[in-house]
């Protein structure tokens, strides 16, 4: 991955860090975790913001490795001047000495302008993504080629490692966090408070998905949970999104075994909840990567995407993969197999085995 000239400056350790991740999906801001975190390990007493939009904003703030989050809402930005004067100010507020835009499905050039309005003395950025020129590259003194085709399979965490590449700063640990509050953990097991007195698991489910191809069968996921509650002797959790009506209204109506809803809250909340759960089975969305930044086994379903570039990282998690491509012709026999594992696994942890 050939690069430009780099500025003298432009090795670490940094004083003041900015990051531009401004998409609005929540699996692509978390698998920029690692990124993240390798900034803050080359860099361990540097101020770090980031760019977020409104979508991933609240689920930024708190984060273990920022100090700041700036929220960019691009509809005030250009329905205002004042929008535009209020973020040149919070960029200007700060003598940033590198700014970092991280790119791997597609380059955007807000975020390549943000990155120069920053007046980083090092900007670094993608020169061309699989080949394709990247016209606001010259935002950037530090520049990389990026291109998946010889790596197809390359996790997204290694992805927006990539970009860091001419500063040889990276890490090991593709693992996903975000920042909870101790109110927000306790408000979640408060919730989920009978649920845990009255079973010995708790297990959340997710037959949700912003894409029908992602989804597995709602009726089927009311079997798997009808089935692990008396198994595991387990509290049911199930989660639904605003999108999420028809998957969700299936699967509860299926369901025979009692049930903790949580329906169309908060993210903070949402993530709380989910830190609170033993196990999380979860079809390929966006609930899906905020389970893998939480405490729970995961257990995720995928059909047409690639679960080696974007499944959760870590011991605790798991996946399974259609044949085919096809979330469907995964097995609720197959999936109760995985969950056994992960009990298992529970019980040992709690000596209760």
């Amino acid at each position: 991955m050939p690069t430009s000239t780099e500025p003298a400056s432009a090795r670490p350790p940094f004083k003041n860090i900015l990051i531009v991740r401004q998409h609005d999906q929540l699996g692509d801001m978390l698998c920029a975790v690692p990124l993240m975190r390798a900034l803050r390990q080359s860099s361990p007493d540097a101020h770090i913001a980031l760019v977020t939009s409104p979508v991933n904003h609240q689920i930024m703030l708190n984060h273990p490795y920022l100090d700041e989050v700036i929220e960019y809402d691009k509809r005030k930005f250009f329905s205002a001047g004042e929008g535009v004067l209020n973020l040149f100010g919070r960029l200007r507020s700060r003598p940033y000495d590198l700014a970092v835009v991280p790119s791997t499905v597609s380059v955007s050039s807000t975020s390549d302008l943000i990155a120069r309005l920053s007046g980083a003395t090092v900007r670094c950025g993608v020169r061309s993504l699989d080949g394709v020129r990247n016209s606001t590259a010259w935002c950037f003194n530090v520049t990389v080629e990026l291109g998946w085709g010889s790596a197809p399979h390359l996790h997204q965490a290694a992805r927006n490692l990539a970009v860091l590449s001419p500063l040889s700063i990276s890490t090991d640990d593709f693992t996903h966090r975000i920042g909870l509050t101790q109110e927000e953990l306790e408000r979640a097991r408060h919730a989920l408070g009978q649920l845990r007195a009255d079973h010995r698991f708790v297990i959340g489910f997710h037959p949700g998905a912003g894409k029908p191809p992602n989804r597995w069968s709602a009726g089927r996921f009311a079997d798997l949970a009808n089935r692990a509650a008396k198994k595991y002797d387990a509290g049911i959790v199930v989660t639904q999104g605003p999108m999420d009506d028809e998957p969700a209204g299936e699967m509860l109506s299926r369901l025979t075994v009692p049930f903790h809803l949580v329906k169309n809250q908060p993210i903070r909340d949402v993530a709380a909840i989910i830190d609170a759960l033993d196990c999380y089975v979860t079809n390929d969305t966006g609930v899906m990567h905020l389970a893998g930044a939480t405490s729970p086994h995961v257990l995720a379903l995928f059909g047409p995407t690639d679960p080696l570039q974007w499944a959760p990282v870590g011991g605790k998690n798991r996946y399974i993969l259609g044949r085919g491509g096809e979330i469907n012709s995964i097995t609720v026999e197959e999936i109760e197999e995985g969950l056994d594992a992960i009990i298992s696994e529970c019980r040992r942890n709690l000596k209760l085995a």
